[in-house]
């Protein structure tokens, strides 16, 4: 077992001696291959050193003094040299140990890669322009223009190349390239047509409205570089005078001159506006510019206006309307030939003087004065005033008078319309006067009604005693005859006081109409079913609740009391009724009495409200109830008519305004 072991452990001796020999050939392999690497690169450095030397020997005048950066670096990338402006780009010292492919920005280390492969390929690259990213973090643009150096034996040991800082100018030429695309998109979407054209009348840039107005098929892209020489010959038949429309070109380019606002009619009826603009840079002429414009509608509308203008200056010239225009200071600026005629004045003399101290009589100054204070505030307004015209005569005018407005909204002065009411102030005047003796007649009819009342009513009284003491005085001596023809003496003069009442009655019904209270037309309803002897066959029915209304209560009460009364009187039904309705309307209350009486022929539903008029010979009927009831309805504002069929039965509708 032991011998075992011992065999065992030599085995593995000599494999680890066997191991450690060969490990020492290996290092000594690599340690000589080291060797050789070392010195080929020391003298290689040797050579880029004594290369750099000569090199800076010869440029260091050059390089240190140019504007842009100078860097050199070997062919690992690693900075070897750089002059002040490439330290100041890069914020980075030489002592720093710069790579500069670390600085490019993580979006171009691709394009980068590929451009290195370039350089050392074709031994220098031009126009190369890169993002970097410098020490302070800051993202820079960078123009490039490298190529290798090289040793005697022209291998390349390095590169030198160009660095210029175009961030500003990209910047700048990005903001340029947007500002040309933002222009190009306006032009494109004007109203107007744009054409413009170089110096050899090529076309620079136009647009689709152009297009449209030429009726051209082509595209604006595809008219670009086109000459424009023999395209109004081609254009001249869109044109109301072709002709013309050829020789005003010719003229215009030509003559390189800025002309503005050409009016060209087209034969379809559209109207285009033409700007020619020339362009010039430095005093020397680079071309022109066309600008079209579609004016048809505002033709239109001005043609409309100056119609609409004309028109209204005919009626203000014509009109019965005096007419005046004045400024702040009350200077005329403006009258119509009526305004002449109704002052005596003509315009000349009227025109920039005052219109109140040429006018107005002096009492009314102040009048117009404060009025004008309000139209300084914007309000319009309408007030009287004496006038005196030129020959003396003192007139009354109405002035309605507005503010005048300036387009920024500024009152600059005021219109006034004058209208001559000197005969209106005349007739209402006497219409005063004749109000006041119609009210002192009315007065005096209704003291004389009252006193012919009493003094007629005295003789009947009288009368109607004497027949009284002579029946009683001759009870046993009177035949039937006589009998009879006294009581038809006592029924003449019950029925001649009755009509005496009712005339009263009637002519008092117009007086203290501004008497108002406000009435329960259900109380007043109880009350005439009290007062009012109603028969046992016949029914009085409030269909609905009725309103509280502003009134003179006597009058609202004899307008119902006189219409149940005769529903009642003529009521030949059994059994019989008489309904009082209402409804409401936004301006009126609208009543209905409605019975199952006579009835009233047709011919006879207008005549029953004229005083007088009655269709039966009862004793108490005087044709005086329902004139009664007209008159207080149109005394509110009412309406009243009637339905009714003869033996069926009568319905008066009537209304009061509210």
């Amino acid at each position: 077992m032991a011998e075992d072991k011992i065999k065992i452990y030599e085995r593995a001796l000599a494999r680890e001696k066997a191991a450690r020999k060969q490990a020492e050939q290996i290092l000594e392999q690599k340690s000589r291959e080291l060797f050789e690497k070392s010195e080929e690169l020391r003298i290689s450095n040797f050579k880029l050193e004594n290369l750099y030397k000569q090199t800076s020997s010869e440029l260091q005048g050059v390089f240190e003094n140019i504007v842009d950066a100078y860097v050199v670096m070997d062919m690992n990338s690693k900075v070897i040299k750089m002059n002040h402006a490439a330290e100041k780009l890069l914020g980075y010292q030489l002592e720093e140990d710069i790579d500069l492919f670390s600085l490019v920005h993580h979006d171009e280390k691709e394009k980068t890669a590929e451009a290195f492969k370039y350089l050392f390929h074709n031994s220098s690259i031009t126009d190369f322009q890169i993002k970097i990213v410098v020490k302070d973090g800051s993202t820079k643009m960078v123009h490039i223009n490298a190529s290798l150096i090289f040793d005697s034996d022209k291998k390349p040991v390095a590169a030198q190349g160009i660095v210029r800082d175009i961030t500003k100018e990209k910047a700048a030429e990005h903001q340029l390239r947007e500002s040309q695309n933002r222009l190009a998109t306006l032009i494109q979407n004007l109203e107007s047509g744009i054409l413009l054209e170089d110096e050899n009348r090529d076309i620079v840039i136009t647009n689709n409205r152009f297009c449209e107005f030429f009726n051209i098929p082509a595209s604006p892209e595809q008219l670009v570089g086109q000459n424009c020489a023999n395209a109004a010959e081609q254009s001249k038949g869109l044109f109301a005078d072709p002709d013309s429309f050829v020789e005003r070109i010719n003229t215009l380019v030509n003559n390189k001159e800025l002309a503005l606002a050409d009016e060209l009619q087209l034969v379809d009826g559209r109207v285009l506006e033409r700007d020619f603009i020339p362009v010039y840079e430095n005093e020397i002429y680079k071309g022109h510019l066309w600008a079209y414009r579609d004016v048809t509608l505002r033709r239109r509308y001005r043609k409309n206006i100056e119609v609409e203008r004309e028109k209204y200056s005919s009626i203000i010239a014509n009109m019965n309307l005096g007419l005046i225009e004045v400024n702040l200071d009350d200077e005329i600026l403006m009258v119509n030939q009526r305004l002449e005629a109704m002052s005596g004045y003509t315009e000349q003399e009227l025109i920039g003087k005052k219109g109140n101290e040429m006018l107005l009589v002096k009492e009314d100054r102040i009048v117009l004065k404060k009025e004008n204070q309000k139209r300084l505030k914007g309000s319009s307004n309408s007030y009287e005033v004496r006038i005196r015209r030129k020959d003396g005569e003192i007139r009354t005018w109405l002035i309605s008078g507005a503010p005048q407005y300036n387009i920024n909204g500024k009152v600059i002065g005021s219109i006034g319309i004058h209208l001559d009411i000197t005969e209106l102030k005349n007739l209402e005047i006497q219409k005063e006067n004749l109000l006041k003796k119609l009210e002192k007649s009315n007065d005096e009819l209704q003291e004389y009604a009252h006193v012919v009342s009493h003094d007629l009513k005295s003789p009947l009284r009288s009368i109607n005693a004497l027949v009284s003491w002579i029946r009683e005085d001759n009870l046993d001596k009177w035949t039937e005859d006589t009998r009879h023809h006294l009581n038809m003496i006592d029924a003449t003069l019950e029925k001649m006081e009755q009509l005496i009442s009712d005339v009263l009655e009637y002519s008092s019904v117009g007086s203290d109409s501004s008497i108002k209270e406000s009435i329960d037309l259900n109380e007043v309803l109880t009350d005439i079913e009290m007062l009012l002897h109603i028969p046992d066959h016949i029914t009085l029915e409030i269909k609905n609740p009725l309103p509280t209304i502003k009134a003179d209560r006597v009058k609202i009460q004899q307008l119902f009391q006189n219409l149940i009364s005769n529903a009642i009187r003529y009521c030949d039904k059994d059994p019989g009724y008489v309904k009082v309705d209402f409804e409401e309307t936004p301006k009126h209350f609208k009543f209905t009495v409605e019975d199952n009486g006579i009835g009233i022929s047709p011919e006879y539903h207008e005549k029953i409200f004229k005083i007088f008029q009655t269709l039966n010979k009862r004793k108490d009927s005087t044709g005086i109830g329902l004139s009664i009831v007209k008159k207080i309805v149109d005394l509110y504002n009412g309406d009243i008519w009637v339905e009714s069929e003869l033996e069926k039965g009568t319905t008066f509708h009537f209304t009061l305004s509210k």
